[in-house]
This record gives structure tokens, sequence and C-alpha cells, in this order.
């Protein structure tokens, strides 16, 4: 159990709760008390489990839902936003997201309809749809239960730049394209949400544009964790595994991965892997098919953030993307 971590009068409350999540054993929330309210930042998973320990961690700080004044979210995804509903149920307070979360919080019909035909198309092109079919039943899982599963409460849109609780919002796309940094430069917190997290990866993972046109995930993660790193920072409370202090030698190290990864993506292509698939194969073999929706968003991403740095091509070929390399006399 982690303990409450304070600055003057400030006091950070980490609820880190313990679960097998892919490759991290944990999925945290916070409430932070800036000396005039509460605050909860995110709100895990959504199961009975989290819901109990919710209340055993109020409990124990000697606090209850009837103090949280607002809740703020740092991006949409469905372990951040568990007990949020819940605590609406006992108290209607103010929800404050990015904007671009506001439909994905909903669950609009539009919206939904939208992710669909994007990732008919990219799976279409890329050459993998037949791989997809699980992808595409919880997305007409999650449509039809769009009502139960949507937010029931008038959510505050956030820029970057906004100020809100002596905090500023900042930005800080690639995980997700809503997602935002919370940082109180009077103590130097960073509530990051899954930008970067402690001996642990981060997945860039591909999205669109109001276009439905694919996004530069990995370009974006890349220029988020330079924001992040050059933000002064005593303490980065993450979505996952344990709040941590060094946050210049771990994002430092998640840029060195960045280039690996690239690295990987385009010796893979010169070897002679063409497609998509061909490639993903190449470098994962038969997890492709067990962690579809990660290692194909991952080849995608870095495929694409390969070719934005001028080092491949793609040329579509009976409606799938082929990639080779481009040689440096041709850069």
């Amino acid at each position: 159990m982690v303990e409450a971590i304070k600055s003057g009068d400030k006091t950070v409350y980490p609820f880190i709760f313990p679960i097998n999540y892919g490759a991290m054993t944990s999925i945290n929330y916070f409430l932070y008390d800036d000396g005039k309210s509460l605050t909860l930042i995110d709100g895990g998973i959504q199961s009975i489990e989290n819901e109990k320990y919710f209340f055993t961690m109020l409990q124990h700080h000697n606090l209850s839902i009837h103090d949280i004044d607002q809740i703020y979210l740092t991006h949409h995804h469905e372990d951040h936003i568990g007990v949020v509903n819940r605590v609406l149920s006992d108290k209607k307070v103010p929800i404050y997201a990015h904007h671009l979360a506001l439909p994905r919080l909903y669950f609009e019909e539009q919206y939904l309809r939208n992710k669909k035909e994007f990732f008919q198309k990219i799976y279409t092109e890329y050459g993998c749809i037949h791989l997809a079919g699980n992808r595409f039943e919880k997305m007409e899982q999650t449509y039809r239960n769009r009502e139960k599963l949507k937010l029931k409460a008038d959510i505050i849109p956030l820029y970057d730049g906004d100020s809100i609780g002596g905090m500023t919002v900042i930005e800080v796309p690639g995980h997700s394209p809503d997602s935002i940094i919370f940082y109180n430069d009077a103590t130097k917190w960073q509530f990051a949400g899954d930008l970067v997290l402690e001996n642990t990866p981060t997945n860039a993972l591909i999205d669109y544009d109001e276009n439905l046109n694919l996004l530069p995930s990995v370009l974006q993660y890349e220029n988020s964790l330079k924001k992040s790193l050059e933000l002064p920072t005593t303490w980065i409370f993450p979505g996952h595994q344990n709040p941590f202090q060094n946050h210049k030698v771990e994002i430092e190290k998640k840029l060195q991965r960045l280039k690996r990864k690239e690295s990987r993506i385009v010796e893979t292509v010169e070897k002679g892997y063409q497609t998509t698939l061909e490639i993903a194969e190449a470098l994962y073999h038969k997890r492709v098919e067990r962690e579809f929706l990660f290692i194909m968003s991952e080849v995608i991403g870095y495929l694409d953030y390969a070719i934005s740095k001028g080092k491949l091509e793609k040329t579509m070929r009976n409606g799938q993307w082929h990639f080779t390399k481009i040689e440096e006399n041709e850069q």
C-alpha cells in the first residue's frame, strides 16, 4: 500500500489497485487534496473488486465519496473511468476531461460507428482484417451497451494550457488522442495517465483524426514524452505501477526504446518483409494472433513513423500497403 504523499498543504492519496493487466501489476487512480477541495483523478477499472478496493482505501484515509468535489480524467480508456459512475450515483460532481474525450466518454453512437469504420479500413489496407474478429466483436458489444457504459454527467471540456485546480493542462497525445497531464507547478507533480510508467512500456496506440485519417501516434508519443521530460518534476503519478521520481531517467529510456523499435521495423523491411503482417510475424511470431490489438497497433504506428522520418516508403498493391526501405542516396 502506497501511503499519502505530501507537499505543504497539498496531499496525494494513491489508489494502487493490484491486478495483472497485461505487463502491468496495477491500475492506479488518485485523490488529490489541494488544501481547499478534494479531486478524484481517474477511476481505475470497472469491476466489483476495484469498487471494493476504492471504498477500502477511502476508509483507510478517513474519507468518503461525499468528500470528493470534482473528477479529472487523464484520458478516456476503460481502465481510467471505472468508479466514476459509482461516485456520481452518490454525489453529483463536475467531471473535467480533454475535449476530444467527450464523444468517447459518452459512447456517442456516431463516434462508435466512426471507430468501427476506421479500423475496418485500416486493417483491410494493412492486410490483417482476418485476425481482427475479436476486436470487432468487442466493438459491437460496446455499441449495444453504450447507454450503460457512458458517463452519466455533464463533462467540462479541457484544452491545452487551461488552468484548473491550481494545475496546468498539458496535451500529450500518442497513447490516445485525448491524453493530458495535470501539472502542478508549485509541487512539481505530474498526474500523467499512461504517458510514462516506471520500468514498463507504454503503447502508442493508433487512432484517427476528425476525417478518419490515421494519426501519427508514435511521433505524437515521442513529442509528448519530450514535453514531460522538460517539466521540473518531483513525482510522477502514473496510471499503472507505482508513483516514481526519476522521471528523466525513465523518459530517456523510453525515447531510446522508441528509436530501437523504429530501427527493428526498418531492418525487418530491409530483409525483404514487405506487408504489415509479414513484418509483424517476423518480429513477434505467434504472439501476433494472441496480442493482435497491441502488436498491430505498434507495427502500423512504427511503419508510419519510419515513413515520416524518410526511412521507408509505401505503395498500394491489390488493396494492401507494401513497404520498402529508402536507400540513403535517395533521401
